[in-house]
């Protein structure tokens, strides 16, 4: 199926276009570290998900639009959602294997969704300038001991409390 239609079909059912196909998402979040605080984005009030809720930046993969073989698609859809949601510009050579800090799935039953999860660990060594994009309203650099003081959407967002965590647990 040509993408121009699936993302059609996606529409028709109501569906998100933001994953790979009408039944796969691979969901990515980055934890961008800097002198032990985390950069938190909070989402706007319009947000179809988890509304005013603390997050990480990153987000859904789509099909790709590409009529070449392509690998490693994943990358580039993080760098670029990470670009787009803070203006920070990221490289490829940041997201390797052992900067993974949670990889899980989850099947949403009702929607017939196979989700899988990524989050990953990144280390900056100086501070960006944080520029927002129009899916957030603020941004705060956080200790990791005060993250839970911040609602990431109970538990539909408990999970990206556990990439920090962990992405501490790695750094160590």
């Amino acid at each position: 199926m040509n993408v121009a239609r699936y993302r059609s079909e996606l529409s028709k059912r109501g569906n998100s276009p933001h994953q790979l196909t009408e039944n796969v998402k691979l969901l990515q979040k980055a934890a961008l570290l800097h002198n032990n605080k985390v950069l938190l984005l909070k989402r706007s009030s319009n947000a179809t998900s988890r509304p005013d809720c603390w997050d990480l930046p990153g987000g859904n993969s789509e099909w790709p639009s590409r009529t070449d073989n392509a690998s490693n698609l994943h990358t580039a859809d993080i760098i670029r959602e990470v670009k787009e949601e803070t203006g920070v510009q990221l490289t490829a050579d940041a997201f390797g294997l052992s900067n993974i800090s949670l990889m899980r799935t989850f099947f949403e039953a009702e929607r017939q969704v196979y989700s899988v999860i990524l989050g990953w660990k990144i280390m900056i060594s100086s501070k960006p300038s944080v520029i927002l994009s129009h899916e957030h309203t603020a941004f705060e650099w956080v200790t990791i001991g005060a993250i839970d003081q911040y609602d990431f959407g109970g538990s539909k967002g408990d999970w990206l409390k556990e990439v920090v965590v962990e992405s501490r647990a790695i750094s160590r």
